[in-house]
């Protein structure tokens, strides 16, 4: 569940059109334009997996801003746009309704504007402490864990905990481990890195690498640069997605800089088909990463909002399986040379081009 919360000397709502996009049943009835002063404001956008545990933390942080701004009346207006994992309009319906109810035994008094309609507001915001506050809940580590799945592709979205595949229950074996920012998720890759590659021999395979935002491109490759020279026995499998020139224009300089490494296997270049999911995947240790979404389209993923680690030998292999079936792209697979390579990107420019004509 997602709140993004506004302190407001004044807001108004008003429909304009229904959504023609969600079952006509879960559209409430219209309200007339209504006009709010000296409450709090809150978008809410209801998430795949919801539910109590959700609800209860979010009325607790109802409870923190309380004391920090003062009680106040609370405003609802249901917003899926905050998340590309908005849950069913059913489902979305039912929890805004208990979200609304339990406010109001916590002694709050509570609006909800109405559900699936575009509508035209405006809000007027106190300059003070707390006038503006994100949240997002995420629930049990097993929630966290089944959303990025079905993200993968690997579990289908009505996919329940209990009907988890068994190679994936690791979670009944506590091994796994939510990393709830960007700081834990790179120092768990730091230290994944350093173990993997200390033991030699052995192979990594990655979308990104972790070390750095500032100039993505550039510090992602530059970990890349170290690991092929200071461990020549590691084999490393980097899927690039190679319709970003940022990333077609690394690719090739990677085949010029390492020919040799390239042609003999221990640098394998792909394209990637997934643009805001990053990986870090050895034979025995997984690390998963949600990057916040990009700014605009074609943008990179960006800073990261959650990791998720394991340590399992039959859940990385499956996972590795994965990124072998569904990240790499299944029409060019493995680039072996660097003219190879072109006629990839080449294909992919066509593809971008003839896309923005349809």
């Amino acid at each position: 569940m997602i709140l993004e919360c506004y302190q407001c000397s004044s807001c108004y709502f008003e429909d304009k059109t229904s959504s023609t996009r969600i079952a006509p049943e879960t559209i409430s009835p219209p309200q007339p334009r209504i006009e709010f002063q000296d409450v709090l404001m809150a978008f809410v956008c209801i998430e795949m997996y919801d539910g109590q545990e959700e609800l209860s933390e979010s009325v607790q942080e109802f409870k923190n801003m309380a004391e920090l701004i003062g009680q106040r009346s609370i405003v609802l207006c249901p917003n899926v746009h905050l998340s590309i994992d908005k849950a069913p309009e059913n489902q979305a319906v039912f929890l805004l309704s208990e979200l609304e109810t339990d406010l109001a035994r916590a002694g709050f008094k509570v609006h909800c504007v109405s559900f699936g309609y575009h509508k035209q507001f405006g809000m007027e915001c106190k300059g003070s402490v707390g006038s503006v506050v994100g949240r997002r809940f995420y629930g049990s580590p097993e929630k966290q864990f089944l959303r990025l799945l079905t993200r993968l592709g690997v579990c289908p979205r009505e996919t329940l905990p209990g009907d988890l595949p068994s190679w994936a229950k690791v979670l009944s074996r506590r091994q796994l481990k939510v990393m709830s920012n960007r700081k834990e998720t790179y120092q768990m890759a730091r230290t994944m890195l350093k173990e993997q590659l200390d033991t030699g021999n052995s192979e990594l395979w990655t979308c990104m690498l972790f070390e750095g935002e500032r100039q993505p491109m550039n510090d992602y490759l530059s970990e890349l640069y170290e690991i092929i020279e200071a461990y020549p026995d590691v084999r490393i499998h980097r899927a690039m997605n190679l319709s970003l020139s940022g990333f077609s224009n690394a690719a090739r300089f990677l085949f010029r800089k390492y020919p040799d490494v390239i042609e003999a296997g221990k640098l394998r270049i792909y394209n990637s088909t997934v643009r805001d999911i990053e990986f870090l995947l050895t034979p025995s240790e997984v690390l998963l990463a949600f990057p916040k979404k990009p700014q605009h389209a074609g943008s990179h993923a960006g800073e990261i909002a959650f990791g998720i680690y394991c340590k399992d030998v039959d859940f990385a292999r499956n996972v590795i399986q994965w990124y072998k079936t569904f990240l790499v792209d299944g029409r060019f697979g493995w680039i072996r040379t660097e003219s190879a390579l072109n006629q990839v990107i080449n294909e992919l420019e066509e593809e971008i081009f003839q896309d923005k004509f349809q």
